[in-house]
């Protein structure tokens, strides 16, 4: 996913999401924002993707479906050994949630609903990046925003 005619220079997500409104808003704001954005909705399908073409970051729910209900985090980091930055991005919201991603591995952990600018400015900051969002929000991201604030 990425706006036509705009290149890519701040690298590649993955966008793991079962949510299809969380997919269109949240991925589309990162790619107008500069990042080729890969999308997908279970745990095998982002495992798949990480291996067939190497992303800078990953932004996830903290449950995805999967064929053995094993967290998204917990596979990445036994079936890739490496630290790949991943930001969580979930509707859970106790502390027991966000102990648990950070646990298993998650750089940040956000809970829904955020502003889209807010996930652009702090997937740049987990990449070690200045983002547009961190300076001023675009027209594009104050749209979302709004949608976002009305439960899209």
């Amino acid at each position: 996913m990425h706006p036509a005619g705009r290149p890519v220079a701040n690298g590649r997500i993955l966008l793991a999401h079962a949510n299809a409104d969380c997919q269109k808003i949240y991925g589309s704001v990162l790619a107008y924002d500069g990042y080729e954005v890969d999308v997908v909705s279970d745990v095998e399908s982002a495992l798949a993707r990480i291996a067939a073409a190497p992303v800078d970051l990953v932004v996830t729910d903290l449950y995805l479906p999967s064929s053995n209900d094993e967290c998204l985090l917990r596979r990445m980091r036994t079936a890739l050994g490496s630290h790949l930055p991943v930001v969580v991005l979930t509707g859970w919201t106790t502390e027991t949630h966000r102990r648990l991603a950070i646990d298993e591995g998650a750089d940040r952990y956000l809970a829904l609903p955020i502003r889209p600018r807010e996930l652009v400015a702090i997937v740049g900051e987990t990449l070690g990046k200045v983002t547009r969002a961190t300076s001023a929000a675009t027209p594009f991201a104050k749209d979302h925003d709004r949608s976002v604030a009305n439960g899209i």
